[in-house]
This record gives structure tokens, sequence and C-alpha cells, in this order.
């Protein structure tokens, strides 16, 4: 039989394959089992789908024909291969007149998306903005800022607050400076009077 077949090694030290061969078997079955119980062995790993890149202390300009729109200010992101980003500590934004480059409107949120292909932002966790035309301020709790339209819209409860009044309801399109806005669903109007009236006469109010 040829596995009984003595190899001279070394002069006088010999290897006996037959004592090998069930050590052989062995290995080869354990494998067997292993790669059954976990098919990735045996299969290519799964391309990695994680950030690629972390950054820190940002600040993001972006310009339109040479003149700066907007500043962006965050914590943290991390950006994936395909473009899209995470702030998770959340974002600061400055939107600027395009012809006075005076500071339109602020906008903040707590935790942010960004999808390049849409070149949206999702915007979560306490999402205000301020308006310094006609001192407007918007409070959601997730709103949408799409860079191309200058828009910002939801379909979340929405408060905003002007000087005179305090207007409540659900749904919203605005440009993003709030210079022009529609709530979709209204639910109230009170002014900013009463309110303040209310709170006089009734400091737990």
């Amino acid at each position: 039989m040829l596995y009984n077949k003595q190899v001279p090694m070394l002069g006088s030290r010999h290897l006996h394959r037959t004592r090998s061969l069930p050590c052989i078997y062995v290995l080869y079955i354990f494998l067997l089992f292993i790669t059954g119980l976990n098919p990735s062995i045996a299969s290519d790993s799964e391309p990695y789908q994680g950030p690629i890149l972390e950054g820190t202390k940002l600040e993001i300009i972006r310009s339109e024909e040479g003149v700066v729109v907007t500043r962006l200010c965050a914590d943290k992101l991390l950006q994936y291969n395909n473009g899209d980003g995470v702030y998770p500590e959340g974002i600061y934004v400055e939107f600027y007149d395009a012809d006075s480059q005076t500071i339109s409107a602020i906008l903040t949120a707590g935790q942010v998306y960004y999808y390049a292909a849409q070149d949206t932002y999702e915007l979560k966790d306490g999402v205000e903005v301020k308006s310094y035309e006609g001192h407007k301020q918007l409070h959601t709790k997730k709103l949408y800022w799409n860079f191309n339209t200058k828009e910002v819209y939801t379909d979340q409860f929405v408060t905003i607050e002007t000087e005179t009044e305090l207007l409540t309801g659900y749904g919203l399109r605005a440009k993003r400076d709030l210079s022009q806005y529609s709530i979709l669903a209204p639910q109230g109007l009170v002014s900013v009077e009463s309110l303040e009236q209310a709170e006089a006469d009734n400091p737990s109010f």
C-alpha cells in the first residue's frame, strides 16, 4: 500500500505517514462542520458599509457663483462612501442673504442625516430656525432642508412664533429663512400679547 511505505528522512529518523492520516481526516471533517455552521467563512466577506471618514470641529462654507450662502458648523461628521453623512452631535447653520451678505436666519438641530444624492438634510432633536426678518422662530421635532431648492419642510407638528402671534399646526413648507411659509394643517393662532397677559395673570401658566 502507498501509505505504508516508509520514507527515510535525516538518516536514522523516519516519518510513518500512516499515523498522520487519521489526523488529516479529523481536521478536514472539523473544517467542513465549522463551514456548515458559518456560511460566511466559505463565502467572500460582505463589503464594508460603515463610515470611511470622520471629521471633528468642522466648518463647511457653501457658495453659489462665488457668493457665500451657508456656513455650517458641527462637532462631528461621519461620512460614507456614497457621500451621505451623519452629524451625531448636531449642526449649527447660518443662512446668508445673497445681496447684503448678512445672516438672514440660523438653523440648529441635535442630530442630522445628510443625503448626498438629493443634497438634503434630515434634521431631528430640538429643531429650531430663527429668522431675522420679522423675528420669526420655528420649532419642530423633525425637518428636512433641501439645499438646492432653499426650502425646509415637514409633516410633523410645528410652532411658528412672530413678534405678534403664535401659530401651530401639522406640516410645513417654507423658505429656509422663513421669509415665506405655509402651515399645511393649521390648528391654532394666538396673539403674543394675550399669551403675555395670561402669563402675567397666572405665573404658573
